[in-house]
């Protein structure tokens, strides 16, 4: 079964009143540097999906009624959640997008990294039989492999050192996904089950590795190795520095600096690395920079949102020259 279409789900104020608000929505999360790229997120959210709700969980005490306003969305605040042992966990790291797995608004949601943008409406290939829909393309080690590969220990976690603490866990035959962006049932991992892990690393420093993405990794492959986690992969998140840029310039072809009205093939552009903005050299950051002009147009002319995400990259350089002196 899958999604066909949405209702947009009228949200109350606060999370904390009412668990579950809607069957689905979108999630993100930004620090406070990260707004400027947040916006952009939820502006191809509501492009795209606009029937979706939102929610944006807020790692800070920074301000974002301006957001919560234009988008309707509702604000999860990490350091609001009623839990100290969660609060400690996540707070003020890469786990905090975590927050809304355990205490989000939606019985199903997918979630989008700050840097990621919905590309086209996938909504219709989210699975509802499924506890966790993996984002990625295909099998990252061969089922037969004798080796481990240098890059999952860099960017995931150490086999050798996991046989420790689970020594029936097969990690070959899996396709390692980024945690930028992924398909997900409310509860699905436990926060008790998340926090043995954790101990894990306390135990065993470099176990996992890259914030929360190694020991998600593992969790949602060891739960379903045991049938306590029932996954799929879907082939929904493009990463340039991976699957190349080629589709993503098709797509923008003649389109100018505004979304494609039509996408060849719906999915999360997901803008992992370098940051994408208007004038890095290493990054084709073209889509990104639609998705940044899209918000500032729902308040200025086209000439006015120019200005304004100029004016966003100045404040960036000026951020890196003040951090070097």
């Amino acid at each position: 079964m899958r999604f066909i279409a949405w209702e947009r789900t009228a949200l109350t104020a606060s999370p904390y009143d009412v668990k579950v608000q809607a069957p689905f929505g979108f999630v993100t999360g930004c620090h406070a540097g990260d707004k400027f790229m947040v916006q952009a997120t939820l502006a191809s959210m509501r492009h795209y999906c606009p029937g979706v709700p939102i929610c944006l969980t807020v790692d800070g005490d920074f301000d974002v009624s301006d957001l919560e306003k234009e988008y309707d969305l509702v604000a999860l605040r990490v350091s609001q959640l009623p839990s100290e042992q969660m609060r400690a966990v996540i707070c003020g790291n890469y786990r905090a997008k975590l927050a809304a797995m355990w205490e989000g608004p939606f019985e199903r949601y997918v979630w989008l990294d700050s840097d990621a943008v919905v590309w086209g409406d996938f909504t219709p290939q989210i699975r509802t039989d499924v506890d966790f829909q993996i984002f990625w393309s295909e099998i990252s080690i061969p089922a037969d492999a004798t080796e481990i590969p240098p890059w999952l220990p860099h960017f995931y976690f150490d086999p050798m050192k996991l046989r420790r603490f689970d020594p029936d866990f097969e990690w070959r035959g899996k396709a390692y996904f980024s945690s930028g962006a992924f398909a997900c049932r409310r509860n699905a991992i436990a926060f008790e089950v998340w926090d043995k892990a954790e101990s894990w690393e306390r135990q065993s420093p470099g176990l996992f590795a890259w914030g929360e993405m190694g020991m998600l990794n593992y969790l949602v492959y060891a739960l379903a190795q045991r049938d306590e986690l029932k996954i799929a992969v879907s082939d929904l998140q493009h990463i340039g520095g991976h699957h190349g840029i080629d589709e993503l310039k098709q797509d923008c072809a003649g389109n100018g600096w505004h979304f494609p009205k039509q996408i060849r093939r719906p999915r999360v552009a997901h803008f992992c690395g370098r940051k994408p903005v208007l004038f890095g050299r290493s990054t084709y950051s073209r889509p990104f920079t639609i998705a940044r002009l899209e918000h500032h147009r729902r308040r200025h002319r086209h000439l006015g949102a120019w200005l304004a995400v100029l004016s966003e990259e100045c404040q960036i350089v000026s951020s890196k020259v003040k951090r070097r002196l």
